[in-house]
Formats: C-alpha cells, sequence, structure tokens
C-alpha cells in the first residue's frame, strides 16, 4: 500500500501542478499506467508450491512398501523433481525456493519484494519488470517534464507569483490584483 500510495500522490501532484493540459493528459497516463502495472503485479499469485498428488503418491508409496530398495527408488524421484522443504514440508520443483517472510514455497523465486509485499516469482515475474519499466518512465518523464519548464511556461501558469499581489498604495500591505480595493485579512 505504501508504493501505491507514493504513485498516487507523484502523479496526482503532478497532474495538479501541470502548467498545460497536455502536461496534465501525460501525467494522468503516466499515473494510471504506473498503477495498472503496480496492481497487476501486486495481484497475481507469483507461483506458490502447492502439495500435489504426485508428492502424496510418494510418501504413501515409501510407507505401503516398507522395504529400503522402494525407499531409495522414491528418494532418486524426488531428487529429480527436486528437494524437500523442512519448512512447507512438500517437495520443491527445480528452480523454486522458500521465502522467509511469505512462509511459502514459490516456483521460480527471485526475492521477496518489500514494496510489494510479496514474493517475485515465476509467474509473476514479468509483471514486476514491466511495472519497474513504466514507473521508471513515468518518473522520468515527470522529471524532465519539470526540468524543461521554462520560465516562459511558469509564466502561464494557473497563479503567477509575480502578479498575485501588488502594495497598496497608503499602507503598503500587499492586496490581491482581482480585488484592487479590498485589504487582505491576517
Amino acid at each position: 500500500l505504501i508504493m501505491l500510495g507514493f504513485i498516487l500522490c507523484v502523479g496526482g501532484y503532478f497532474i495538479y501542478c501541470a502548467l498545460t493540459v497536455k502536461m496534465a493528459l501525460s501525467g494522468i497516463i503516466a499515473t494510471v499506467l504506473s498503477t495498472y502495472t503496480f496492481l497487476r503485479c501486486a495481484l497475481k499469485n507469483p507461483g506458490i508450491v502447492k502439495a500435489s498428488d504426485d508428492n502424496e503418491g510418494l510418501e504413501s508409496e515409501s510407507t505401503e512398501s516398507g522395504g529400503q530398495a522402494q525407499t531409495t527408488l522414491n528418494t532418486r524421484r524426488r531428487n529429480l523433481r527436486g528437494r524437500h522443504c523442512r519448512h512447507c514440508d512438500l517437495i520443491q520443483p527445480l528452480g523454486s525456493s522458500h521465502c522467509e517472510f511469505c512462509q511459502v514455497c514459490v516456483a521460480g523465486y527471485d526475492h521477496h519484494c518489500p514494496w510489494m509485499g510479496k514474493c517475485i516469482g515465476k509467474k509473476n515475474l514479468c509483471s514486476f519488470y514491466t511495472f519497474i519499466f513504466t514507473a521508471l518512465s513515468s518518473l522520468a518523464y515527470i522529471f524532465m517534464s519539470t526540468l524543461l519548464a521554462t520560465p516562459d511556461t511558469m509564466s502561464n501558469a494557473r497563479i503567477p507569483v509575480s502578479d498575485m499581489t501588488t502594495p497598496a498604495p497608503a499602507t503598503g500591505e500587499p492586496l490581491l490584483e482581482s480585488q484592487p480595493n479590498q485589504k487582505i485579512l491576517p
């Protein structure tokens, strides 16, 4: 939720302070795309490994047979399919790993993302990279738009700073330009 709030706050502030309609529309598009790609990644299953029928079948075969040869064969089958997770008590497919934060095994585990609040794995890795690309592109656009705002475009702002107040002839207190004969109350 922290990352989503950050995306919406930065995008909203940029849109609010936009100097032109084109900048505001571009800011809306950048914010919507960043929000969409974030939610797409955050709500997608990273590839959590669940106990399957194959794992249960291997356990029952070794307990029913009672023979040493059968147990050795089942151990070899397990090693070909992956290793045993002592936390989840299941056989992990190759490339899987146990996440200490989420307490689950994830297929194609990449890392646990604290900003998403979840694991990044086989099923949401592409969505994660799409979000990273979109968010960095949006941030670069907002940064460059702010840097390239020239003094000419700054003078077209909603409330120009230089035209906001004019000194009163007798008192020296500032007056609003739209209401030249009324004083500003403290």
